[in-house]
C-alpha cells in the first residue's frame, strides 16, 4: 500500500484513487468521517464510471446517516444513472428507510431495463431466499407494487422495531447465520455438482464488507470459483467468529453507527 494512501492526510489527495483508497484505510479502522469526501467525485461527471461505483459502494458500506440521507437525494434528484446506481447502493447498505426512496425511483423510471435492475435490487432486499420472488418481475401494476412494497415494510418495521434495521433478504441481516448459508450452500449434493448458491455473490460481498475477511482466494487466477477453497475460508472463520448484533451494520469488523 502506497505510503500516501496510509497517511493521516491521504484522504486529501488531489488523486481521487489515492484519496479513496485512504478513506477506505480510515473506514477500516472505524473511522467514517471522511466517507462524505466521496460525494465530489460522485457527482462529477467528467469520472470514471468505475470511480464512482466505488464510491458509491463505499458511501453504501461505511457511510454514516448523512451519507446515506445523501444517496436518498441522488435517488431523487440525480440523474438517471446515478439515481439507478444509488438504488444498487441502497440494497447494499440494507437500511430500511431508503426503500422507499427506491421505489420513488423505481416509478419514476420509464425505461423496462432500468425498471427491472431497480426491481432486482428491492427483491434481494424484501424477497425470502426461500420463497418465488414477489418483488421482481410481477404482474403487479404501479400502484399495486408500491402497495405490496409498503406492506412489507410496515412488516418488517413492527417485527423489528426500527426503521433504521439493515435488511437483506427479508430479514435483518444475520452474518453469522448467512455465512453458516454460504457453506452449507457449498455442500455437494454429488462429487460433480455444487448446489444452491444464487444468493452467493451477494452473501460474499456483505460477508467480505461486515468482516473484513479477504475474499479474493474464492477464486483462482482466472476468475473461475473454487468452492473448496471458499469452503475453507469460511470454516477458518466459523472457528473463531466475529460478534456481530443482528440487524446492524458493520465495516471491517467495525459497527457503523
Amino acid at each position: 500500500v502506497p505510503a500516501e494512501v496510509l497517511s493521516a492526510d491521504g484522504w486529501l489527495s488531489d488523486d481521487p484513487w489515492i484519496a479513496l483508497a485512504a478513506i477506505l484505510e480510515h473506514a477500516k479502522r472505524g473511522d467514517y468521517r471522511h466517507i462524505s469526501q466521496l460525494r465530489k467525485w460522485i457527482l462529477d461527471e467528467a469520472c470514471d464510471p468505475t470511480l464512482v461505483s466505488a464510491c458509491l459502494g463505499l458511501t453504501a458500506d461505511a457511510g454514516l446517516d448523512t451519507d446515506l440521507d445523501f444517496l436518498a437525494e441522488l435517488m431523487i434528484e440525480g440523474p438517471t444513472y446515478l439515481r439507478i446506481e444509488a438504488c444498487l447502493a441502497a440494497q447494499w447498505s440494507g437500511v430500511l428507510w431508503l426503500i422507499p426512496f427506491i421505489v420513488e425511483t423505481w416509478r419514476s423510471l420509464t425505461r423496462r431495463a432500468d425498471r427491472a435492475s431497480v426491481e432486482a435490487d428491492l427483491s434481494n432486499l424484501l424477497d425470502p431466499i426461500e420463497n418465488e420472488p414477489e418483488f421482481f418481475g410481477s404482474d403487479l401494476s404501479e400502484t399495486e407494487y408500491k402497495e405490496a412494497v409498503d406492506l412489507r415494510l410496515s412488516e418488517l418495521q413492527n417485527a423489528y422495531g426500527s426503521d433504521r434495521c439493515s435488511i437483506s433478504a427479508g430479514e435483518p441481516v444475520d452474518m453469522n447465520k448467512q455465512v453458516w448459508l454460504m457453506r452449507k450452500s457449498l455442500v455437494p449434493s454429488d462429487s460433480d455438482e455444487w448446489t444452491d448458491w444464487s444468493n452467493f455473490l451477494i452473501w460474499r460481498r456483505k460477508f467480505e464488507v461486515y468482516s473484513g475477511v479477504d475474499c479474493s482466494g474464492f477464486y483462482g487466477k482466472n476468475g473461475d470459483f473454487r468452492p473448496l477453497n471458499a469452503a475453507a475460508i469460511l470454516d477458518r472463520y466459523m472457528a473463531s467468529p466475529l460478534p456481530f448484533e443482528v440487524g446492524k451494520r458493520y465495516f471491517f469488523g467495525n459497527l457503523v453507527p
